[in-house]
């Protein structure tokens, strides 16, 4: 049961590492302290990036830019 949560954290870090490093709206400040959010909480941290820090390109008002 430990490695299916290993899996799923592994696998959720580096989905967000990805998304992080080719978000081109943040700086490289920015994008490390995601990464290290990410890499210290790491199940709430991927989700942070996902729901909070995100940039997505859709929505009512083109984004939330």
């Amino acid at each position: 049961m430990t490695s299916v949560g290993v899996t799923v954290a592994l696998a959720l870090f580096a989905m967000s590492c990805f998304s992080i490093v080719r978000d081109p709206f943040l700086g490289f400040v920015a994008k490390l302290a995601w990464v290290v959010v990410a890499l210290i909480l790491p199940i709430v941290g991927p989700i942070l990036w996902f729901a909070v820090g995100k940039r997505y390109p859709h929505g009512p008002n083109g984004g939330n830019r």
